[in-house]
């Protein structure tokens, strides 16, 4: 626009110059005149040069933003990357264990001839997407080969979920998928890592099942006394995964509660539900398997536990053998029984101890047996017997906070009508790795 004005400005002082020169220079010659054009061709050209340079820089300018346009939303772009992938590894947690050693034992033992093992090695993570929920995914790695399932636990944790409970004298969580079941107390210490001795008890109940599970506390601080803890889970009961073969479910309550500060007691219960012929998941010295092939069936099973820290240190009591209290001593009993056409049952218990002589060295012991009622025989841990006594002795050393050395010796002794003592002792030195 003011190159339109000044075009006719000048166009106008053209005018006004020849007026001036027609009134006041009638006398000029012809020559200043044909100058005076000259000029303002000249003039004019320059204005129009003026005019082409300036589109041409109004071009480039806007190319210049659309460029720097791109390069801030490239650079947002990898920006908001970094920061998700930061924020995703942020709420990923991963920990696991692992167990290598020789081990040694009789020609009826699982290592004849000793040999060096990895027998316990897991490896798990935890993804948490928020404040309430977390997946957990562990991998068994045992003696670094493909397990059988590779993925032997898979879950998703819940805690405090319900927001009516947080200012409540209740808490909630739970937990959905395939878990191991708090059945008993050596269940979170039956492994060569985590047990005080690298061997575990003669009939070691354990479960690990498909299912549901709620577990809270109730807060007695009105009484004076400790939160009572409790736990209730729906299974499928049955082994195998992924299915269930029965109509009724497994059922497992546990209630603990520490009546004073070293004292920490449990009462478990389990019964399988029917099984029809299927094998159970809750296994007992190894025993997993219907009373007779074919035969319908179902499993129930109580445990009572008791645990008392001497001088009871500051770290996390469990697993026990990376505690730092004076001494720990566990007491276990609990009874099983197998029905269907024939009735299958027994008793089983253990006392425990560990020792810490200082803040490297400790020594450890246990006595464990099972007991089936009557004549009856089953392959306990491996050997025929209708009891199995089982005598172990250990030690250990803390190279770290997180690596032992440990060493240990079982006596097993078998019983039972007909039944000879298998020569299934063993010798165990290892080490011992958390993380």
């Amino acid at each position: 626009m003011w190159n339109r004005f000044f075009k006719l400005a000048v166009l106008v002082l053209f005018l006004f110059n020849i007026a001036v020169v027609n009134v006041f220079a009638e006398g000029s010659n012809e020559e200043e005149l044909t100058v005076l054009k000259s000029q303002v061709q000249e003039l004019l050209k320059r204005i129009e040069k003026l005019e082409v340079e300036q589109v041409v820089s109004k071009e480039e300018s806007k190319k210049a933003k659309e460029e720097v346009t791109k390069l801030k939303e490239t650079s947002q772009a990898q920006q908001a990357g970094r920061v998700d992938l930061a924020n995703t590894l942020s709420k990923l947690k991963i920990k696991g264990r692992a167990a290598l050693g020789f081990f040694d034992s009789g020609k009826a033992g699982s290592y004849p001839a000793g040999s060096f093992e990895m027998p316990d090695a897991k490896l798990q993570f935890g993804f948490q997407p928020d404040e309430i929920n977390t997946l957990v995914l562990r991998f068994n790695l045992n003696n670094a080969t493909a397990q059988s399932p590779l993925l032997d636990y898979f879950y998703l944790q819940s805690k405090d979920f319900i927001p009516a409970l947080k200012d409540s004298p209740f808490s909630l969580s739970s937990r959905l998928g395939k878990f191991k079941l708090g059945f008993g107390e050596e269940t979170w210490t039956d492994n060569l890592v985590e047990g005080i001795v690298p061997s575990n008890s003669a009939a070691r109940a354990t479960v690990v099942d498909e299912g549901l599970e709620f577990a809270g506390k109730v807060k007695l601080e009105d009484i004076g006394l400790k939160p009572l803890g409790w736990v209730v889970s729906v299974s499928d009961g049955n082994s195998g995964v992924g299915s269930d073969s029965t109509a009724s479910k497994a059922f497992m309550g546990k209630l603990y509660h520490n009546p004073i500060e070293p004292l920490y007691v449990s009462g478990s219960y389990y019964n399988s539900g029917e099984l029809d012929s299927s094998s159970s998941e809750m296994s007992i010295a190894g025993v997993t398997s219907a009373i007779q092939s074919g035969m319908a069936w179902r499993r129930s099973v109580w445990e009572l536990d008791a645990r008392y820290d001497f001088g009871k240190g500051k770290k996390p009591l469990e697993p026990i053998v990376f505690s730092d209290s004076k001494a720990i001593v566990r007491l276990s009993y609990g009874e099983f029984k197998d029905d269907g056409n024939r009735t299958r049952s027994g008793n089983f218990g253990f006392v425990d101890g560990i020792y810490n002589l200082n803040k490297k060295f400790y020594a450890a012991g246990r006595y464990s047996f099972i007991d089936m009622n009557g004549d009856v025989t089953a392959t306990l841990n491996s050997v025929t017997a209708n009891r199995y006594d089982r005598f172990s002795l250990g030690g250990g050393y803390h190279w770290s906070d997180n690596v032992i050395l440990k060493l240990g010796y079982d006596w097993n002794k078998n019983s039972g009508p007909s039944v000879n003592d298998a020569d299934d002792n063993l010798l165990s030195a290892l080490v011992a790795t958390q993380f």
